[in-house]
């Protein structure tokens, strides 16, 4: 054979190679990229024949046939080995993402995980409309949505240019240049800032089949649904109206009942007790399967919201946390805060806290909560939240802010106390849900600034309303500090260590044996 012709081979190998990279790396031109680098490949290696058909008939003609068959074979074998390879990697489920943060904020979150399984199960495909103007950003949203294929997720993408096509832009009423629509079924959803949250908050709502209505109870100090004021909810109302949640309030006292439309009431840091007949409507509402929630902060009376609750196997304490006097967050954050950092690893509202150790929810105005095991509903109530024993203190008997003044030894207790509880029962065949805690200013918009306490009450809810497939803790956005191997970006920027650097060596490894051979 030709020494000089074995190169044509590995020229074809690289072509192939290089041409499934362009195809991977512009997906609108795929299907011209694999045919061009496919026709000139096996052209290179009909050449090769061609132009070496005496070599090879050399080969096959001698007494050796055998032998140069076999290794001929094993050549043939070998090419197709690794243009194989090449065609495999080129394919975006074998997308690879390797994290090298130290805490992990580049990887996809359990709450998009979960969203991806639930999405698996669904029947109709999801088809994602990706309109951009921008190029960086199209290509950043190619390349966070690229770790959501990685996972498995099944999208059917179509990248517009709205400039190109203002038909389709106009039939789905864009309002924005730079803008995805996710669609499933009936279910809509549109993002126009693209990061993990909001992809996977837009995933959640096309998922969720319809609305389901919060209520908050009004009426007794509690904090505003709209506005930024420190003791308002407008932050955790935004959030649960992201996951698809219709919000309203409710005046117990105006109406006698909780609405027929309500899948969970709230009674949201009131800063006195429920009339008995507020009481009344809770128990009325939760006996046709309704669920609740009550934040209630220390110092607030709870005599008829006890006696309520208590039924259902929770009861709130005349108590006061505060972190030790010693400990630097107290200098920090102020004493007067309780840090949860024991979570129940079986409940799903706080299972994927328990997972990750260095995660902590701060409550203020904190209070403690004992479980009424011989409750007359006979529900089954779990603790789920308490507090880290090492830095808080209790404070006990107190109802006022009087009682903190001349507290004496016989008053304090440091200890783990339970500040979150659950309870679980059933009325007829539904399972009914209830839960308390002891503070409501985490969830106000001071306390919700931190990821981890807007975690905590979107999670409740959806179990309070049984979408429990949603429950986990919410993503992080990604950082440009990770190494992220695309199946475009792999094959171009990995295309030598991959393919230049082992096929010349095994070109000229070659050449050389033919030419030591031939001499």
């Amino acid at each position: 054979m030709k020494s000089g012709l074995f190169i044509l081979p590995f020229i074809a190998i690289f072509v192939a190679a290089i041409f499934a990279s362009m195809a991977s790396s512009f997906a609108d031109l795929a299907v011209v990229f694999r045919s061009i680098g496919g026709g000139l490949s096996i052209g290179l290696l009909l050449l090769w024949g061609w132009l070496d058909r005496l070599g090879f008939r050399k080969i096959f003609g001698r007494k050796g046939a055998k032998y140069g068959a076999s290794s001929g074979a094993v050549l043939i074998l070998t090419v197709l080995v690794f243009i194989g390879i090449a065609v495999i990697t080129s394919r975006p489920r074998f997308d690879k993402t390797f994290d090298l943060s130290r805490d992990k904020t580049n990887t996809l979150s359990d709450q998009s995980i979960k969203a991806i399984e639930t999405l698996s199960q669904q029947s109709s495909e999801l088809t994602v409309k990706a309109y951009f103007l921008d190029k960086a950003q199209e290509a950043s949203f190619r390349e966070l949505i690229g770790l959501y294929l990685a996972k498995g997720a099944k999208f059917n993408i179509s990248y517009i240019d709205p400039q190109k096509d203002p038909t389709q832009a106009i039939a789905d009423k864009l309002t924005a240049a730079n803008t995805t629509i996710f669609r499933l079924g009936a279910q809509e959803n549109r993002v126009t800032a693209f990061t993990e949250e909001k992809i996977t908050n837009a995933l959640i709502a096309v998922l969720k089949s319809g609305t389901k209505k919060i209520y908050f109870t009004t009426g007794h100090g509690e904090g505003a649904l709209t506005g930024q004021d420190a003791s308002g909810f407008e932050i955790i109302v935004q959030e649960l109206k992201n996951n698809r949640y219709e919000v309203s309030t409710v005046n117990l006292l105006d109406t006698g009942i909780v609405p027929a439309d309500a899948s969970a009431l709230i009674v949201g840091g009131p800063k006195y007790d429920l009339k008995a007949a507020e009481s009344k409507a809770i128990e009325d509402f939760v006996g046709k399967g309704g669920s609740v929630l009550t934040l209630v902060d220390a110092l607030v009376p709870t005599e008829n919201l006890n006696t309520t609750l208590a039924k259902y196997g929770l009861t709130y304490n005349r108590d006061f946390m505060v972190l030790r006097p010693d400990d630097p967050r107290a200098q920090l954050l102020g004493q007067n805060n309780a840090i949860v950092g024991e979570f129940d690893e079986l409940s799903p509202v706080t299972k994927d806290f328990a997972k990750k150790t260095n995660v902590v929810v701060l409550f203020q105005n904190t209070r403690s909560l004992t479980e009424v095991t011989d409750n007359i509903s006979k529900f089954k109530v779990s603790l789920i939240g308490k507090t880290t024993g090492s830095t808080t203190v209790k404070v006990k008997n107190v109802s006022s802010a009087g009682d903190l003044k001349n507290i004496t030894a016989e008053r304090i207790e440091q200890g783990s106390f339970a500040v979150m509880g659950s309870a679980t029962g059933k009325v007829g065949t539904k399972e009914v849900r209830v839960a308390a805690y002891g503070s409501s200013q985490f969830a106000t918009n001071q306390g919700a600034q931190t990821a981890e306490n807007r975690d905590l009450m979107v999670n409740t809810l959806s179990w309070l309303t049984q979408d429990d497939d949603f429950i986990a803790i919410r993503p992080k956005d990604t950082t440009k500090s990770t190494l992220a191997l695309t199946s475009g970006a792999s094959m171009l920027g990995l295309l030598f260590i991959s393919y230049i650097y082992p096929f010349g060596f095994l070109a000229l490894g070659g050449f050389y044996w033919l030419r030591r051979k031939q001499a």
